[in-house]
């Protein structure tokens, strides 16, 4: 999956949304909320196939057949599998068959939020792992140095993508920035 077009595609289409607020924080919710929605539908996109789930507090429709909407992470994606029940009559069911993507979310400024989120991430078995944070480039590489140890304690792929906070969007701001965690060091991916 190419996180680079997934964060460019997902913040573009926020951005653009029609999102309001009666006060400057809950004109931040809102596009939390947009963007965090945008990258569902393009995650949707290419997990579009029947076999795959994403599970989320904004889905609908994933209670029924695993008990929540959401999973562990702000975002999971997964391949789901299907069983029988060995009983007189028969039931069919869905299951988690494995996790392809977790990723967290997180708007705040700080790092401790950010390395809590790693920390949930380290504990997932999913080959793909993604901290959507907010950026700040004047403590940029600051940022990216702090949580350099802990997410090299992180197994499978791990991403990082910088994005501007909500606060600023009506300004003039940055595209995402992405990084992939390469043999213990940050590598920009565009």
């Amino acid at each position: 999956m190419d996180i680079s077009g997934l964060m460019d595609a997902s913040f573009n289409a926020a951005i653009k949304a029609l999102v309001m607020g009666t006060s400057a924080s809950s004109l931040t919710r809102a596009r939390e909320r947009a963007f965090v929605r945008r990258l569902i539908d393009q995650l949707q996109i290419n997990f579009d196939d029947g076999e795959h789930r994403i599970f989320a507090s904004s889905q609908r429709g994933n209670q029924p057949d695993f008990g929540s909407n959401q999973l562990l992470y702000d975002i999971a994606v997964c391949r789901i599998g299907e069983g029988v029940t060995d009983a007189r009559k028969s039931e069919s069911f869905r299951y988690v068959a494995k996790a392809l993507w977790q990723i967290e979310v997180d708007f705040s400024r700080e790092w401790k939020p950010a390395l809590y989120a790693i920390n949930r991430l380290i504990c997932g078995a999913a080959d793909g792992k993604l901290l959507v944070a907010c950026q700040d480039r004047r403590a940029q590489d600051r940022f990216l140095n702090t949580l350099l140890k802990p997410s090299a304690a992180c197994a499978g792929a791990l991403y990082l993508a910088l994005i501007p906070h909500p606060t600023t969007w009506d300004e003039a701001y940055d595209t995402p920035a992405v990084w992939r965690l390469a043999e213990g060091e940050w590598e920009r991916q565009r």
